[in-house]
């Protein structure tokens, strides 16, 4: 990394400097932090800003994110990267990140956990530091691995966009159209060494087997399949920017009152719009609203706009938001419209107060349910916090089988007909007006008992018994807790 002719002259060097003027990643006099985790990817980008620096008078400054997860191996980056700016003279930060693990029941979720850490970290120096913009290494086959990925999920429009090029007019990616060939190639014309990160071989990450697995058997069908994912990609951001546009003002027509907590919309002004802008008319909304809430998932929008179009009175929580459907309008507000009640008194139950369905599309999730004054909330684990609390049953905690759990999850009262097969009766099916009647709980009690529903199974009667059906066990591979936080006194046994 000497600036010799070879880096300035490499196809490559030129096509990042082509994809940065031609959509503005970056500007001449703006201070840059280049995320470097000492692998190729990274290495080639800060070798490519190195050399333009000069002529466009950027000041680059180094952030190394060392998560300590593979042991020395971590530490043996970190000390690679800081040799490096050394030698380049170059400020560096390594800062050291603990990945919180408790809550992540899976690969994935740890996964996205060091990838939420690592973007409060590149905000929180960035500001330290007042810089500009923070560049990232993504390239070309990122860009398929993570449009694949999207599309084994179901993702929408949205999703299979992919990343784009620069977000939040702070994260560039210059790199994005450019494939890993072409990084190595330029790695070893310019005779640059760089780290290989271990885990990136494992089979336990889905991006992993993607990556190993699906594209080569794709490259073998169409050697173009990176290249022709990630054009891909750039067409549909391009229409889901138009959409998004539509919906923002179609959005505006379809809103009764709006406040800074609240967005009151016309619910048969929003059912006539084409479904494409039903779905962003309410996430735009969701989000107006709740800022700090992701964008919600298609598949549970599609699922709220179902219920409104068929009944009024259905609640669903989404982030730190929640969507009531009333009788001729949607209600989005921030937080929940069911604060839980003071005291110890129960509210007095009629038609009017007893909630239809509450929705839960996403985890964690917490509910607050207003015929009882509980708090239902549910959440990923991982395997081995399930298994100690597998050890210790409590009527007010339910431990199920996320693999056995179809979404959304929902909350309704109990109703006449409903059954169950409790866990613990050898798969026998019990009516709820029988298991009630045991356990010894009049008809007041029974009927503000909140029931978790998976599809039509019920899942949960909170604060007394798990289903067999979705129960967690000692095999079990993904746990979510729900846990009722003023637990619903049990009178009796089955």
């Amino acid at each position: 990394m000497t600036g010799s002719p070879s880096e300035f002259h490499h196809p490559l060097h030129k096509q990042v400097v082509r994809a940065i003027r031609a959509r503005r990643l970056l500007e001449p006099g703006q201070k840059i932090l280049v995320a470097v985790s000492g692998g190729p990817d990274s290495l080639a980008l800060l070798s490519i800003l190195r050399q333009l620096a000069p002529a466009w008078n950027l000041s680059l400054t180094v952030v190394h994110c060392n998560y300590g997860l593979r042991g020395a191996e971590s530490d043996g980056d970190a000390s690679f990267v800081a040799a490096l700016c050394r030698r380049l003279e170059l400020p560096c930060h390594i800062r050291r990140l603990a990945v919180d693990c408790a809550g992540a029941g899976e690969s994935s979720s740890l996964q996205a956990r060091a990838r939420e850490a690592r973007y409060r970290l590149f905000r929180d120096v960035l500001t330290e530091l007042g810089a500009d913009r923070v560049a990232l290494g993504h390239t070309a086959d990122d860009q398929a691995e993570t449009v694949l990925l999207r599309m084994l999920r179901g993702a929408g429009l949205r999703g299979l966009a992919g990343m784009p090029h620069i977000r939040e007019r702070l994260f560039v990616r210059p790199l994005l159209s450019c494939s890993r060939q072409e990084i190595l190639a330029y790695l070893q014309a310019v005779g640059l060494s760089y780290r290989t990160d271990s885990s990136n071989a494992k089979s336990i990450y889905l991006r992993n087997r993607v990556r190993h697995e699906l594209l080569p058997v794709m490259q073998s069908l169409a050697p173009a399949a990176v290249r022709m994912l990630a054009r891909q990609a750039d067409l549909l951001r391009d229409d889901d920017r138009l959409l998004d546009l539509l919906a923002a003002r179609r959005l505006a027509r379809v809103m009764r009152s709006h406040d800074s907590a609240a967005i009151v919309l016309d619910r048969t002004v929003l059912l006539k719009q084409p479904s494409a802008l039903q779905r962003r008319i309410l996430r735009q909304a969701i989000q107006a609203v709740a800022p700090s809430t992701g964008a919600p998932r298609s598949d549970a929008l599609l699922s709220m706009l179902a219920s409104l179009a068929s009944h009024s009175g259905g609640v669903w929580h989404v982030g730190a938001a929640t969507v009531l459907c009333e009788q001729d309008q949607v209600r989005v507000t921030a937080g929940s419209p069911l604060p839980p009640m003071g005291g110890k008194g129960l509210q007095p139950i009629s038609a009017a107060s007893v909630p239809e369905v509450v929705t839960i599309a996403a985890l964690p999730s917490a509910v607050s349910w207003q015929l009882t004054g509980a708090v239902i909330r549910l959440r990923v684990v991982t395997r081995e916090r399930g298994l100690i609390l597998l050890e210790k049953p409590s009527p007010s905690v339910a431990l199920l089988d996320a693999d056995r759990l179809s979404w959304p999850l929902t909350i309704r009262p109990w109703r006449h007909g409903d059954w169950f097969f409790p866990i613990g009766m050898a798969g026998r099916r019990k009516k709820l007006q029988d298991y009630f009647t045991d356990a010894k709980l009049d008809r007041s009690m029974r009927e503000r008992i909140p029931l978790v529903l998976s599809g039509e199974g019920i899942v949960w009667i909170v604060g007394q018994r798990v289903d067999a059906r979705f129960a967690a066990n000692g095999s079990t591979a993904r746990f979510v807790l729900a846990r009722v936080t003023q637990p619903l006194r049990r009178k009796g046994v089955c």
